[in-house]
């Protein structure tokens, strides 16, 4: 028996194959080598193409909050930096310290570009508040009504916060020459960075609003 490979014998083995068959056949592989392609290729890279989609998504949205934390960020340093010039502003009208020397320089500075005499300046108790302490202090001046309303202004253009009430005037001298003599309260007021604490009540002292026995 003879074996062997014999490519005459195949050829016209294939050429005695139908034509239609022979197209099937080619199709069939066409389509094989494209699913292939589809499957091994196409695929692969449409998933890659996805996810670097998704990718891209989630840094616009990452670049979107981070351009959002910048702006907020230099938002809050501006509003920050007003605060601090803020608080200096209201630093040099509360000033920490007591300083009532100065307190007394400033106001007989002011009395004396204006030509109002003060007779008298007497500080009282500080009093305490939340954040905040009171100096009140007693005025009495003399001169004339011009003197005493260019006394005013001055004091209130002074850099130091301070209030005056409580007004008692008499009118003195023939009407072409009144002078006034008079007194007034003041308020100068001490910034205070930590509350003053509130002194503990004695042991044994009934406490407020407590119920009484009968």
């Amino acid at each position: 028996m003879r074996v062997g490979f014999e490519p005459k014998s195949i050829g016209k083995k294939i050429e005695k194959i139908p034509q239609k068959y022979i197209l099937i056949v080619m199709v069939i592989l066409v389509l094989a080598v494209l699913a292939g392609l589809y499957y091994f290729v196409m695929i692969p890279q449409m998933e890659t193409k996805a996810r670097l989609a998704r990718e891209y998504s989630d840094l616009q949205v990452q670049l979107g909050r981070l351009k959002s934390i910048q702006l907020n960020i230099a938002k809050h340093r501006k509003e920050y930096e007003q605060m601090q010039e803020l608080l200096q502003e209201v630093m040099r009208q509360l000033p920490e310290s007591k300083d009532i020397p100065n307190l007394l320089r400033s106001v007989t500075g002011v009395s004396e570009e204006t030509r109002l005499k003060v007779k008298q300046f007497e500080p009282k108790q500080i009093r305490h508040k939340d954040f905040y302490s009171e100096l009140p202090f007693d005025i009495k001046f003399q001169g004339r009504f011009s003197n005493l309303a260019s006394f005013l202004d001055g004091v209130r253009r002074l850099e130091r916060i301070i209030s005056v009430t409580d007004f008692s005037i008499d009118a003195k001298g023939p009407p072409n020459n009144v002078v006034l003599e008079g007194s007034c309260s003041a308020n100068a007021y001490v910034y205070l960075r930590e509350p003053v604490k509130k002194p503990a009540p004695a042991k044994g002292a009934p406490k407020a609003n407590a119920p009484q026995k009968k």
